[in-house]
């Protein structure tokens, strides 16, 4: 006998399905501005504890679904405030969007229950220690690409941006984190449920990760290339209920210019390599700010050897507008960078002809913005760097083209659209892990914070905190090298899930015999 099977449902009851809610709805404590870390191991044991009960394919659906409909409102919620304080929304409306996108995202979670559904026969030890885990990665990894782009957000592996297991993040990524802390959680069913023998060996995992990932932490997989830089982030602060108001454009940049170039001596140009400012930071078309901002601003770079890239809407040859980085520099160099992972029904609507009906009650966009093909990478004060705008960051896999060419990370963005929020924290929490995973630098500009200076192993050097107008300035410094995770990306983990899942199957008869 393997395991205390008197700790494991017989029957499924009304109160399972409870706890599956509340377990989903605590898994938000895992992630900033909480940072319970230890949550993100024990909602998932639970709801793999759940999945032990003798059950049909449609209770193990509907509670997965409960579960998942709990992680969503719990920790996306603050997508009200976007529609409802900055969309222009009504309270109903902006709730029942929000309402139809946490029912949506739950869905992933029946996907795992239905997997389990599937191995029932198996004993509850290779549930907990190879099934469940696998299943929770891949519907975790599927909810990161499928359906309009996906939504890796609220991912495990993000909350272990403070313990040992981010030792992990250069190999496997938040991703394959995700899996080990889906291990772990399996593993502490065991500690509860299991024998003698189950309890020391799931113990003994437990610790080994911990162990493993510490020591791995110090590993340096990648070196410095260069001198430091000097980088000056503008955090102007602007309202986003007035940010796009046409009558305060020039007050606005005009803001965001004096943070730039004043005081004359000590201004932000004078000092820094790099001045960045944030996403959407000029509202506006590049090309119709050429003459009062863009050539400006070039002028004074001249003075100052410095590079300025500044957040704003680039229109192309072929009439594509997209959310744009530009580059203004002393060599008169115009480069670009647009943003290629958008955000459904707030910068492209799928089907749009359908949804004009919308404008009426919402501001959507009366044209979609374009997602970019081209490079991901610019030269800038001398070195190739990997830029990203918005929530471009929260997609690993994504994040890793450009390199190991590109020294540092760059990324713009706008969390104005969700102040007040938890929103800004769990943006933050999410670049440190992508500084991990790449050993370089990640350098954030926001408008209302929090801007970052974030070093190889996720430390944040230097900050602005959220509500306020800063210029947040530090050094920075190239890394060059190629981390193991940028070869494999996640297809190093899918390989070993699927694998161990085959060979447990083929030895299904000798298993479940047990």
């Amino acid at each position: 006998m393997l395991l205390n099977r008197s700790l494991v449902p017989t029957q499924m009851a009304w109160w399972h399905y409870v706890m599956a809610l509340v377990a989903g709805l605590s898994l938000v404590f895992a992630f900033a501005p909480f940072a319970w870390r230890v949550v993100a191991w024990l909602a998932p044991a639970l709801l793999f504890w759940l999945l032990l009960t003798p059950s049909t394919l449609k209770q193990r659906l509907f509670m997965a679904w409960l579960f998942g409909i709990g992680v969503f409102a719990g920790g996306a919620h603050w997508l009200y405030v976007s529609l409802h304080d900055y969309g222009g929304a009504n309270a109903f409306l902006a709730g029942l969007m929000v309402g139809i996108f946490v029912l949506l995202m739950g869905l992933y979670l029946p996907v795992l229950a239905g997997l389990t559904h599937l191995v029932r026969q198996f004993p509850n030890t290779l549930k907990l220690l190879v099934f469940f885990p696998a299943f929770w990665w891949l519907s975790e990894w599927l909810r990161g690409w499928l359906l309009l782009g996906g939504f890796p957000w609220l991912q495990l592996g993000h909350a272990q941006i403070d313990t040992p297991l981010v030792g992990f993040a250069p190999l496997i990524g938040s991703q394959g984190i995700s899996y080990l802390v889906a291990l772990g959680a399996g593993a502490l069913v065991l500690l509860v449920i299991g024998t003698t023998k189950t309890r020391i060996a799931a113990l003994a995992m437990f610790i080994g990760l911990m162990v493993t990932g510490y020591f791995l932490k110090s590993v340096p997989w990648t070196t410095p290339t260069g001198e430091k830089l000097y980088i000056s982030l503008i955090q102007g602060n602007l309202s986003q209920n007035e940010k796009f108001i046409p009558e305060l454009r020039n007050e606005h940049i005009q803001k965001q210019i004096d943070m730039t170039m004043y005081p004359e001596e000590q201004s932000p140009l004078e000092t820094s390599h790099i001045v960045i400012w944030p996403e959407t930071a000029l509202p506006d078309y590049f090309h119709n700010a050429m003459d009062d901002v863009v050539y400006p601003l070039m002028d004074a770079t001249k003075n100052t050897n410095s590079d300025l890239l500044i957040g704003g809407f680039y229109t192309d040859t072929q009439n594509k507008t997209y959310n744009a980085i530009m580059r203004i520099g002393a060599d008169e160099r115009l480069d670009v960078y647009g943003k290629q992972q958008l955000v459904p029904f707030s910068e492209y609507t799928p089907l749009l002809e359908y949804f004009r009906w919308m404008e009426k009650f919402i501001r959507v966009p009366f044209d979609n913005l374009s997602a970019w093909t081209g490079g991901v990478t610019m030269t800038i004060a001398g070195q190739v760097m990997r830029l990203s705008v918005c929530y471009e960051d929260a997609y690993g896999a994504l994040m890793l083209k450009g390199l190991p060419e590109a020294t540092m990370l760059v990324n713009v963005s706008n969390d104005g659209w969700f102040k007040g929020s938890i929103e800004p924290a769990q943006h933050a929490e999410i670049a440190r892990m992508r500084a991990v995973e790449a050993g370089r630098y990640m350098v954030r500009a926001t408008n209302t914070g929090i801007s970052q200076f974030i070093n190889p192993q996720g430390y944040v050097e230097a900050y602005g905190a959220e509500d306020t107008q800063v210029v947040v300035a530090s050094y920075a410094q190239p890394m060059t090298g190629r981390t193991p995770y940028m070869l494999w990306a996640d297809y190093a983990v899918l390989g070993w899930i699927l694998a161990l899942m085959a060979v447990v199957y083929l030895l299904r008869k000798r298993w479940t015999s047990l």
